[in-house]
């Protein structure tokens, strides 16, 4: 039997803090609010990872029940949304993104497939799940791996200063499926270092770009809320971090 959504939102804040995956940004959230606004991001990601979720979160609307394979891609076009945060507050945001493009590796390499998702993008979401994190599908010749690859090849068309920042989503079948939250997100944390470590090793040397990973869950709106606002926060504080980096 499924967890009491208040209870999944209680371990998920347990699991990130054990876990380590939402960076601690000091930076007023008003700061985060006025960086954001008007940035346009893609979004990217296998097929089922939960990018039609995101979508759909976006847009204020119902997550679909049902994942709808495509074997060509629904284009979505750009839009404008109000990203909702905690406590009342949003940031305006421009977005595009596919649906039902994830799974067709064909799709992802041609010039009118991701690529063309991400070429006006500020900020990049890839979306995998925990269950690819699990299963370490970020190895050599598996999928999450090969989309890294891809990026690679890719960033240097696109803005030279877009960020990556990845989503690892259904956290909360993870949350449902353990009682020792401790025990998990230790197992979590080994798996994160691990996936951080392909990442940056992969992207170089664009690595710089790499914002970090958010766990997430787009079927659960409280941990949807709070994992998007750490993320949004995350990408911020690295953005500015690079900057000043650059700076000096």
């Amino acid at each position: 039997m499924p967890i009491p959504a208040t209870a999944a939102l209680r371990a998920f804040l347990l699991l990130a803090t054990f876990s380590g995956t939402q960076r601690q940004v000091s930076r007023a959230v008003k700061g985060v609010r006025s960086w954001w606004s008007g940035k346009k991001i893609a979004v990217i990601g296998p097929t089922a990872s939960g990018k039609d979720s995101f979508l759909a979160r976006l847009r204020d609307r119902e997550i679909p029940e049902l994942h709808a394979r495509s074997p060509i891609g629904e284009k979505v076009k750009s839009f404008k949304v109000k990203l909702a945060l905690s406590h009342g507050q949003a940031v305006d945001i421009s977005c595009k993104g596919v649906i039902n493009t994830g799974g067709e590796a064909e799709f992802r390499d041609d010039p009118a497939g991701w690529r063309e998702v991400c070429r006006d993008a500020d900020v990049i979401f890839y979306v995998m799940t925990i269950e690819d994190l699990a299963r370490k599908r970020f190895q050599r010749r598996r999928r999450v791996r090969q989309d890294l690859e891809w990026l690679l090849t890719v960033l240097p068309h696109v803005r030279p200063d877009a960020l990556v920042h990845i989503l690892i989503n259904k956290i909360d079948l993870e949350i449902e499926s353990h009682t020792d939250y401790a025990a998990l997100a230790a197992e979590l944390a080994k798996e994160l270092r691990a996936l951080e470590r392909t990442v940056h090793q992969v992207l170089h040397p664009y690595d710089a770009r790499y914002t970090g990973a958010t766990l997430i869950s787009m079927k659960n709106k409280q941990i949807y809320t709070r994992a998007i606002e750490d993320a949004l926060r995350a990408i911020y504080g690295a953005f500015h971090e690079t900057d000043m980096r650059h700076a000096a």
